[in-house]
């Protein structure tokens, strides 16, 4: 499996400061002990989950642009030791980037996938034994949280996005078995979304009409609403989603940006401790 693409050299010992241009790197940034001195014009001010564990780093971090447009100047102006990217977008711009400093451009999703990732740029930054540390942290997490919810019987979860034009067209964002949280959460709970072609579109995700929700009928939807009003409320007269059996029981919960994009290990672990107490709520 492909998981990166990467102009670096084997090894940058001598890695001091990096920009991540996506949370992924920050994530891996964060559990290898680097230090991230850029990152995106914003993100962690608008989301809590992520806020959570970069806020004693934030004040450190100088705006680099957005995701879809990095600002080359600012990246410049940082003087950076290592670049870490998405391979989409920023393979668009990997010539330019690889001219400012040694750039490694991420993808994929899954468990295995973050943990894979995690090894590789702890390869090339010399941080092997932190990156070690933080998976056996990971791993001791999990064990933990299995000792705590396998006596309970299995929630079916479901974790989707959307907005107008989603509605509008009726295909909504859900996350597949696939997906790094959805790899991690049928561990855990029911966890039935399985992608036709895994390797067609964005990597973890799968579009699906309201009418396959409700064949499925999950106990438990986590909702990440894309503009200002709730999903849950702009969904609240449609009679197909009264159909299912979390909005009848209000076990809609909203849970933000971070489901689509946390590919990291820090993340996973932070959205287990956050997501299973409210899935085994009535149980605890």
């Amino acid at each position: 499996m492909n998981i990166a693409s990467s102009s670096s050299t084997d090894c940058l010992p001598s890695t001091r400061k990096i920009v991540c241009l996506s949370a992924t790197g920050l994530d891996v940034s964060l559990e290898l002990g680097l230090s991230v001195v850029g990152y995106l014009n914003s993100g962690i001010e608008e989301n809590t989950v992520l806020n959570q564990y970069v806020r004693e780093i934030a004040p450190e971090m100088a705006p680099v642009g957005s995701w879809l447009w990095p600002n080359l100047q600012a990246i410049r102006r940082l003087q950076p030791d290592l670049i870490l990217g998405w391979r989409f977008p920023h393979r668009i711009y990997q010539r330019w980037l690889e001219g400012l400093a040694p750039t490694h451009l991420m993808c994929g999703a899954g468990y295995e996938v973050a943990i894979a990732r995690l090894r590789t740029v702890a390869q090339l930054t010399d941080r092997v034994e932190a990156g070690e540390e933080a998976i056996a942290q990971l791993e001791q997490s999990i064990t933990h949280l299995k000792q705590t919810y396998q006596r309970y019987p299995r929630k079916t979860v479901l974790i989707m996005g959307g907005s107008r034009p989603s509605r509008l067209v009726n295909r909504y964002p859900v996350e597949a078995e696939t997906g790094t949280l959805g790899s991690v959460l049928k561990q855990f709970t029911y966890f039935p979304w399985k992608k036709p072609d895994p390797n067609k579109g964005e990597a973890g995700l799968m579009y699906l009409p309201l009418k396959k929700i409700v064949a499925v009928n999950p106990d438990v939807i986590f909702v990440q609403s894309y503009g200002k009003q709730s999903l849950a409320s702009q969904l609240a007269n449609s009679s197909t989603w009264q159909q299912l059996r979390a909005v009848r029981r209000q076990r809609v919960y909203e849970i933000g940006q971070v489901w689509h994009w946390g590919n990291g290990t820090r993340l996973i672990k932070v959205m287990l401790e956050r997501l299973l107490p409210l899935i085994y709520l009535d149980a605890l």
